[in-house]
């Protein structure tokens, strides 16, 4: 019967995937061992030659044929055991080769391929030229997920583990750096080869080096010796600033996991253009430079979270690894649960709880758009799963089972589970299995409801007190479309607080409708179900001004307390008592976060004083809480804010706070945020964000801002981090200017990705199907725009792009037949 529910179950699932195909872990033929990769990589030319050897031995008793990934890339020869050649063939993206006779399972055998490639993915060059002379010259790669093999040839799917060395020779002065140990570098002169060796066996997208004009800026861990490369135009400050927590969360993580870091270093390099970002490589881990600041940034920007989820990955997406993409939430979302817990840690628990309220939000987001259970093996290309269903989802399941089971028993279980499956691939039912054991609970319904059917529950609340019996009648219907989901099984905690003295009670539902009794001595002033927001869901509970008022104030929980504050400020009713509350809570609440959110109701709301409230409230405030006031004055269209802003503008020493008031003073007049746009073109800041406002303000279509932004859109006139967004705002004058669709086919072969996706967005919006052509030819030569590119190209098509919202039932229920159909004609054969 379970086999039978279990079937059922998947042809369900794939029913709901549409027309994507189904994605199984492949077979292999040969276990890898070790993997030596000699190459010399041409930074002018874009190119890769040299020599790939695998040592492997055979998973077969009559092996003569192997296939390795392979595209990008001509092949010089291939011998077998250093003297042999072999014959081979390319089909597609695979490398045939035919051995010299058959394998068995005792057999080991080395395969040296000489090749040289033109990657157009996997690995990418950032250059200098004439219009941008002080770009940095760089080469690196990004394997994830399965795009090393465009200048490798091996098996390009992380269902093989093996140890790697890599040998990069490049031109003088560049530095190599890539996985595990530095063996050495060897000095030629005109070139350099430095050699890598990682001993852990790992799957091959981890495999990087990254090639430019780096420096290494020393820390270390005990005998861990940690390392943040950096490019010349950063300190060792700068280095620092971004990166010296490292230390602190290997600690953190060590404990946590049950394992501590177990390899031969953990550096940490920036890259320039990178399209993430970070990348979790084995021991070297890329970051995008976009993550360096100053103090000016700083408290509104760190580079805490991206850190901690990258050297978190160095357990659990590098020693564990995921042995299919169908669950790679087991790499994003442990990494983005375990970056969750070092914030707890670090900042305490309201300031995990805040940033726990994103995974909420998005999770019903991506519900909406693109529902879907978090283990899928139908899809047209693995990056397609790496959303909100796996990061976000993946934490906020972790996080349910932390608080159902418990705080002790979860953390056991994960050490036990890192234990018995480092440096192995896993699958979902590995990590139920050791939850199971380690428990003693049956976890088979929590699994098939969170990790393999996909949805959200719907709770209607409502609860009415009876004061003759004394207790509060609590009602909760199960509202999702069970066609597209299922009834959910939930454990709530339900709060009742009466007047101070506050009860709790657990309950369970799994019905479409469950009525509960709770004891209560009087009308109670608060009732919560799902305390915290625990639970991924939608909630309708109406609750009058007073209940609400109350819970903004004393909620124990700040998604509880920011919940009501929302609630208050969707009020159309304008009253004193609303007005006061969100004040309180501006002012007077012990956490930033619901300062904030209070802030921006105050701005949703409009109370009259609203600009004495807010102005004045930002004294001694966190500067996060100094922006929501700012963002909140935008409706105020007075001088005393216009003056306000500007004098902000002029004298704060944080750049998002400058930009903030740059911004909001456009919506209060904006002929006095014109008059500052030279002035803010000339402002550094962080991510250029300044520059980018000013660049924006340019949208409303006149001559002069026309003039201004074709003098920008001539190369190397705006900064490189200012081109796309040049791009996408002189966009909006395209009606007023059609000739600039051909300026935007131009720009598909920009230096700059973002120009080109943007251009092609642009064309999507104000072309027509004969675009498409351009467009398919821009994938061709940037395959990493495809998973952009290909909704702009069904859009000019007329075709339902991807991503829509799901399909009818009645499409599903046609799909699932077929699927059945095929099943009893297969079974029948």
């Amino acid at each position: 019967m379970k086999i039978i529910a279990s079937f059922i179950l998947a042809i369900v699932v794939a029913g709901f995937a549409g027309d994507a195909p189904y994605n199984p872990t492949p077979d292999r033929y040969v276990d890898i061992h070790h993997s030596k990769i000699d190459i010399r990589v041409d930074l002018d030319d874009s190119t890769v030659t040299g020599n790939v050897t695998h040592i492997m031995s055979s998973l077969r008793t009559d092996l003569y044929i192997i296939q390795l990934d392979c595209e990008d890339t001509e092949i010089q020869q291939v011998l077998i055991n250093n003297n042999r050649p072999l014959e081979y063939s390319l089909n597609g993206p695979k490398l045939n080769i035919e051995l010299d006779r058959t394998y068995g399972f005792d057999d080991t055998l080395t395969l040296s391929i000489d090749y040289s490639a033109k990657p157009k993915k996997g690995l990418y060059f950032v250059r200098s030229d004439k219009g941008y002379p002080n770009k940095n010259n760089q080469a690196w790669t990004q394997g994830e997920g399965m795009d090393n093999h465009n200048w490798v040839p091996l098996w390009d799917y992380p269902n093989d583990r093996a140890t790697f060395e890599v040998i990069l020779t490049v031109d003088t002065p560049y530095t190599a750096v890539s996985n595990g140990e530095f063996v050495g570098m060897t000095d030629k002169g005109t070139t350099r080869t430095f050699h890598w060796h990682e001993h852990f066996p790992m799957v091959s997208y981890l495999i990087s080096f990254v090639i430019g004009d780096f420096r290494r800026v020393e820390d270390s861990y005990g005998d861990l010796s940690i390392g943040y490369w950096v490019t010349p135009e950063f300190s060792d400050e700068d280095a620092l600033r971004s990166f010296d927590r490292t230390p602190e969360m290997v600690a953190f993580f060590n404990e946590h996991t049950g394992i501590s870091y177990p390899y031969e270093k953990l550096d940490q390099i920036i890259i320039d253009d990178f399209m993430w970002g970070g990348m979790e490589n084995i021991t070297l881990i890329h970051q995008s430079s976009g993550t360096m600041h100053t103090d000016r940034a700083r408290p509104d920007h760190t580079s805490d979270g991206l850190v901690a989820h990258e050297i978190a990955h160095q357990w659990y997406g590098d020693m564990l690894t995921t042995r299919n993409w169908a669950n790679a939430w087991l790499n994003e979302g442990f990494a983005t649960f375990l970056t969750y817990a070092w914030r707890e840690y670090d900042h305490g628990r309201d300031a995990a709880e805040y940033g726990r309220r994103w995974m909420l939000s998005s999770v019903r987001w991506a519900d909406e758009s693109k529902r879907r259970p978090m283990v899928q093996y139908y899809y047209e290309s693995d990056m397609d799963l790496f959303d909100s269903n796996i990061y976000a989802k993946g934490a906020l399941v972790l996080n349910m089972l932390q608080q159902m089971l418990g705080y002790d028993a979860f953390w056991r279980t994960v050490r036990h589970y890192t234990n018995t499956y480092q440096f192995k691939n896993v699958e979902s039912q590995d990590l139920k299995r050791v939850f199971e054991d380690v428990t003693g609970q049956n976890l088979e319904w929590f699994f098939d409801q969170w990790v393999y059917t996909g949805g959200l529950p719907h709770l209607d609340i409502k609860y009415k007190y009876n004061r003759r019996n004394q207790h509060v009648k609590l009602t909760i219907r199960q509202t999702q479309d069970v066609a597209t989901s299922s009834l959910f099984r939930l454990p709530l905690t339900v709060l009742i607080d009466n007047g101070g003295d506050i009860v709790r009670q657990d309950i369970w539902i799994e019905e479409e409708e469950s009525t509960f009794l709770i004891p209560s001595i009087r009308d109670p002033n608060m009732v919560l179900v799902d305390e915290g927001h625990i639970i991924p869901k939608r909630m309708e509970f109406n609750k009058t001004q007073s209940e609400l008022i109350y819970q903004s104030e004393h909620a124990p929980h700040v998604l509880d307390r920011i919940w009501a504050i929302e609630r208050l400020a969707e009020k159309k009713q304008r009253k004193r008592s609303i007005e006061n509350a969100l004040v309180h809570a501006l002012q007077k609440d012990p956490f930033y976060g619901v300062r904030v959110e209070a802030a921006e109701a105050l701005g949703q709301y409009k109370p009259k004083k609203g600009p004495e409230i807010l102005m004045s409230s930002m004294q001694r405030q966190d500067n996060r809480v100094q922006r929501a006031c700012i963002r909140s004055l935008s409706s105020y269209k007075t001088k005393e804010v216009k003056d306000f802003l500007i004098e902000t503008m002029m004298t704060a020493d944080n750049d998002y706070t400058v930009n903030d008031a740059f911004k909001t003073l456009f919506a209060v007049d904006s002929t006095a945020a014109d008059s500052l746009y030279d002035w803010a073109m000339k402002q550094d800041s962080h991510r250029d964000m300044i520059r980018k406002t000013a660049i924006r303000s340019l949208r409303k279509y006149n001559a002069s801002n026309y003039k201004r932004l074709k003098a920008l859109l001539e190369y190397g006139a705006a900064p490189w981090s200012c081109r796309s967004t040049v791009v996408s705002t002189i966009g909006r004058h395209t009606k007023k200017h059609p000739e600039l669709i051909s300026t935007f086919e131009e720009l598909l072969v920009d230096p700059n990705r973002n120009v080109r996706t943007t251009a092609a967005r642009l064309l999507s919006h104000h072309g027509d199907e004969s675009q498409v052509t351009n467009l398919e030819n821009l994938i061709v030569r940037d395959p990493i725009t495809e998973r952009y590119v290909t909704p702009l190209i069904a859009r000019l098509k007329g075709e339902e792009p991807a991503g829509e919202p799901i399909p009818s039932i009645k499409h599903e229920l046609l799909e699932i037949r077929d699927r059945l159909d095929k099943l009893i004609k297969a079974q029948q054969d």
